[in-house]
């Protein structure tokens, strides 16, 4: 069974896990998973893992990823999407461009935003969605995230359409209803498509119906993108890699920070990071069962 990577497009109405699940019989895999959930309306790109390649997935969910998202102006949902119902409609002022290009402005780098209650984190042991599903009311959490670029593509009287680029954990569909918050009005997300994972580009990949053997990408095409490579070059310390040992702090004496470590033939072998005790510890085996 291969180790590797996927690049999906994903469609509409399906959630990460269907794809997921999909996925596994077509390939035969033991293990699949994915990296930074689309939800079921939004279509785009997903990095799913197949195999030992699920073990380098949480060093790729940090990455800044782009949408691309159209905002419907005058109703705001339940969910921040059209897949709910209405819950309160606004006029919409008459939108001029310099005003929408003012309102992107303030929202570009670090600002906060509140967790939809549709969403599945976890307040006191439950996911939020639970809590809406039951009717219950609960204090939504907070948390810091970064809108690194925010571009106007078009407009008309009752809709944006936009390209952002944004760090783990930033929801667009609140992105959306603050910005129709700052335009003076409500709203939701008609369509939502996410189109790059740091350099990866939704260009680049494959629709499930045309999935095959080819479309497998290696450990190390994909991780190259999010970190740095570096061969072993002796056997014993191949070998102490796959266990998961202390490497040398001389083999590379510049302290690395978070890499991964490969033998000759570009085999991604382990990810290690540097430790203040002098030497590289394993934080993940990428080969090993045991890691």
């Amino acid at each position: 069974m291969k180790d590797g990577f996927l690049l999906i497009d994903k469609e509409s109405n399906y959630t990460s896990r269907d794809v997921c699940n999909i996925v596994a019989k077509i390939f035969n895999a033991k293990k699949v998973g994915h990296s930074g959930t689309l939800d079921p309306f939004a279509t785009g790109l997903l990095i799913v893992g197949l195999n030992n390649a699920t073990k380098a997935l949480t060093f790729i969910e940090g990455q800044y990823k782009t949408y691309e998202a159209t905002l419907l102006l005058g109703e705001k949902t339940s969910s921040g999407d059209h897949t709910d119902e209405i819950i309160e409609t606004k006029d919409v002022p008459e939108l001029d461009e310099q005003n929408i290009r003012n309102v992107f402005s303030e929202l570009i780098g670090q600002i906060e935003q509140t967790v939809p209650i549709t969403s599945a984190v976890h307040v006191n042991g439950r996911k939020l969605y639970q809590y809406a599903h039951l009717n219950q009311e609960v204090e939504l959490p907070k948390r810091a995230i970064e809108v690194k670029e925010l571009k106007l593509i078009s407009f008309d009287d009752k809709s944006i359409t936009f390209e952002t680029t944004v760090s783990k954990g930033t929801y667009i569909r609140v992105l959306g209803e603050t910005i129709a918050e700052k335009l003076g009005t409500v709203g939701h997300l008609s369509s939502l498509r996410r189109t790059k994972i740091l350099n990866l580009d939704v260009k680049d990949a494959s629709t499930l119906k045309n999935l095959n053997g080819n479309s497998v990408i290696s450990m190390y095409d994909i991780l190259s993108q999010f970190m740095l490579m570096k061969e072993l070059k002796d056997e014993v310390e191949i070998k102490k890699a796959r266990h998961g040992g202390k490497l040398s702090l001389k083999l590379f004496p510049e302290r690395l920070e978070t890499f991964c470590v490969t033998d000759d033939k570009k085999h991604a072998i382990a990810i290690y990071k540097y430790s203040e005790l002098g030497y590289y510890e394993c934080v993940r085996g990428l080969d090993n069962e045991n890691y």
